[in-house]
């Protein structure tokens, strides 16, 4: 299990979750559309934590984006604690 930090929210992620489907349980907010990684209304920034990708959508959050720390909540599964920002 590894923690989420959402601004003043936490809330926990089991192992092979994705951080979107854990926030839904744990009633914590999160924007999300199709919750499938093809509409990128679930783009976040990490600001500290490791995580592994699902198959998603370039159209919804580009390699760029990627490599600068940007995730798609719906198709992210922590493999440590993090620390998430919504965009603005």
């Amino acid at each position: 299990m590894y923690k989420i930090t959402f601004y003043d929210k936490t809330f926990v992620v089991n192992d092979e979750q994705d951080i979107l489907q854990a926030a839904r349980k744990q009633m914590t907010k999160l924007p999300y559309g199709c919750a499938n990684g093809g509409c990128g209304m679930c783009k976040m920034y990490v600001v500290d934590g490791d995580y592994k990708f699902k198959l998603y959508s370039k159209g919804a959050l580009s390699d760029d984006e990627r490599d600068e720390g940007y995730i798609l909540a719906c198709k992210t599964v922590p493999t440590s604690d993090m620390e998430i920002e919504l965009l603005d």
